[in-house]
């Protein structure tokens, strides 16, 4: 998975830090892929809508790919950004550190 951000002696803090940075610069990239696209689709739809005479909310198809791929890069920012971090690596690596403690308990009981 990480094989290539880990370096014989890095130390635990590095090694952490270097995933974190890796998973923000992927939601950078997908954030800007997302724009992109996105304004490509919607000027699709606006040069396709003004050739019609006839025009209804539903003819704006554009709205249904920014609202679906919207959510997912919401969904996205949640778990990577600091001030956002919901099931984030902080989140996986206290549960995981709990979820031990748990185990040894039940060992010694």
């Amino acid at each position: 998975m990480d094989d290539d951000l880990v370096v014989p002696g890095m130390s635990e803090r590095e090694i952490y830090i270097r995933r974190r940075v890796k998973r923000l610069a992927e939601f950078y990239r997908h954030v800007v892929v997302f724009v992109i696209v996105i304004s490509l689709l919607w000027t699709a739809n606006y040069f396709m809508i003004a050739a019609q005479t006839k025009r209804s909310i539903w003819y704006w198809w554009a709205m249904w790919p920014t609202v679906g791929w919207g959510v997912g890069v919401l969904a996205h920012g949640l778990s990577v950004l600091p001030h956002l971090a919901f099931f984030s690596l902080e989140w996986e690596e206290k549960k995981v550190r709990e979820l031990m403690r748990e185990s040894d308990g039940e060992r010694l009981k």
